[in-house]
């Protein structure tokens, strides 16, 4: 199965989390941050654009995995 980076994108911006770490405060707010980020007018674009791709990976996915394992760590 192959999965497509704007259906991750569109699944962690409904979330609280997420939203936190993007430092917004819904889900419009978060969207229009990863758009940003990513340099896309979509989010649909990361899945055919390699920069926007990469820049996802480097500014979102990776700086969200380090959030959640720190935060994960200080609940224990």
């Amino acid at each position: 199965m192959t999965s497509r980076l704007s259906t991750w994108l569109a699944l962690r911006c409904k979330e609280d989390v997420f939203q936190a770490f993007l430092g917004t405060r819904d889900e419009q707010e978060a969207t229009s941050r990863v758009r940003a980020l990513c340099g896309v007018g979509s989010r649909a674009q990361v899945d055919t654009n390699p920069a926007a791709a990469e820049r996802c990976h480097e500014l979102i996915r990776k700086p969200y995995a380090r959030f959640l394992n720190e935060r994960s760590l200080t609940h224990v």
